[in-house]
């Protein structure tokens, strides 16, 4: 015998509309004839919803009398709560021993609005069916879509005052596909950068979604989307050599678009590629180097640079004048896809201080990493890389490690750049002595 008291159905019937709501709410509003839905629905729920409340034979009354008459009076008393649009279906059974007996057999809810009012949910259905009716008399197409699933928050968490600028920003960019506008340059009230920003990805997926767009099926980017102008990508990078920047008027820290980088057409010797701005502004210098910092997983923009020699274009410069690339990152599972990240692109590329030795050394320096990367295997590590990768990932040595490149000992660092650099000439008599100079903290004072 299993009996459903109202306070268990109630409480399945919240978590059910909870998971549900985004589904229930697109069905409920119905797609026009002629207009096909862009998905099946699998679990989408045919109405009304019949819940069944448990069955009884006579001999489970006999056996549990007391818990089945105090089942009957407490659904008696849930009857008289029950909203509009949710019927308790009595049945009348006929018993041997019991004679006729009526006992409540199922719950009949004939809609989600019902539904929400019962489990304390009414007013957030009401403002969402309102919500969703704004838009969908203005952008038919989102009927189609699981856009409403997918931000629920829209219609559920949103002000009042969002979804108008949602209902306006969408509207312009309609009447305005290919405007080629900055970002900041929306000439649409109360709409500006601080209320995009952190909404670019609902954005972009209504406009998609307006479209009859599927939100998989086309671009993702942002500004392509929505028709804007895209500012251009900008690299942080500092002349280490004094002959370098010579050329350039002395300049030594210069932040510029990709694009006026790539017209630089430094003669660099090396390349120094580390992760984070604060160690990329102590290097010191070194002859015919330049250092890129900051870059993170958007390394992939020094495809773009055509004097430091991509793959795709090394077919056009002698194997001697391929400038020598070296990779330094944070020992952590981000580093790592960085670094497999730039060697797709420059199949030279060299790491340091990110090995077994490097990580286990600075065991007192550890700290956890809040999010490791996921990938099981990164397609452009050597051996020993993929190794200390999959030492991080399996929690080799504890969990979530990692080991931030400015913690290491500046010294140390330094040594292992100048030897890196050494081994940019055959010639061991060409090899210049690099000076350097080392102070007692973790950096040495930037040269410019």
């Amino acid at each position: 015998m299993k009996l459903e008291s109202p306070a268990t159905v109630l409480a399945e019937m919240t978590r059910r509309i909870d998971a549900r709501f985004g589904l229930w709410l697109l069905q409920d509003a119905g797609v026009p004839e002629g207009l096909e839905p862009l998905e099946d629905a699998p679990d989408a729920v045919p109405w009304p919803v019949r819940m069944p409340l448990g069955s009884l034979k006579e001999r489970d009354v006999l056996e549990s009398m007391d818990a089945v008459a105090q089942w009957v009076r407490e659904w008696g008393q849930a009857q008289a709560t029950l909203p509009s649009g949710i019927t308790l279906v009595w049945e009348t059974r006929q018993w041997v021993r019991l004679g006729e007996q009526r006992i409540p057999a199922r719950m009949v809810i004939d809609s989600p609005a019902a539904l929400a009012e019962w489990v304390n949910r009414g007013v957030q259905w009401s403002q969402a069916c309102f919500r969703r009716d704004m838009l969908f008399r203005r952008f038919a197409n989102l009927r189609r879509s699981p856009v409403c699933r997918r931000h629920l928050a829209v219609f559920v968490d949103w002000t009042d005052d969002d979804v108008e600028r949602l209902h306006a920003l969408l509207g312009w960019f309609e009447a305005n596909p290919r405007s080629g506008l900055y970002l900041r340059q929306l000439p649409v009230p109360g709409i500006d950068t601080k209320w995009v920003e952190p909404r670019k990805a609902v954005v972009r997926d209504f406009l998609l979604a307006t479209k009859g767009h599927s939100l998989t099926s086309v671009s993702q980017d942002f500004h392509e989307v929505c028709g804007l102008r895209k500012p251009s990508a900008k690299l942080r990078l500092r002349i280490l050599c004094p002959e370098l920047r010579a050329t350039l008027a002395g300049l030594c820290d210069i932040e510029a678009p990709v694009e006026e980088v790539a017209r630089m057409s430094l003669p660099a010797r090396s390349v120094i590629i580390v992760e984070n701005l604060e160690t990329g502004l102590a290097l010191p210098d070194f002859e015919g180097t330049v250092a890129f910092m900051r870059l993170g997983h958007a390394v992939s923009e020094l495809a773009r640079i055509p004097w430091l020699v991509p793959d795709h274009l090394g077919g056009t410069v002698d194997e001697g004048a391929l400038p020598r690339l070296i990779y330094w990152g944070d020992l952590d599972t981000h580093g790592f896809a960085i670094l497999s990240r730039a060697r797709g692109i420059f199949s030279r590329l060299q790491s340091i201080l990110m090995d077994k030795a490097t990580f286990s050394g600075g065991q007192a320096l550890w700290v956890n990493e809040l999010k490791p990367n996921r990938a099981e295997e990164l397609r452009h590590l050597t051996r020993s890389e993929m190794d200390v990768y999959a030492g991080l990932r399996e929690h080799r040595w504890g969990t979530n490690l990692r080991l931030e490149q400015e913690r290491l000992s500046w010294p140390v660092c330094l040594h292992a750049l100048q030897e890196a650099l050494r081994e940019d000439h055959d010639d061991q008599e060409e090899r210049q002595d690099y000076e350097l100079k080392f102070t007692d903290g973790p950096f040495a004072a930037p040269q410019c």
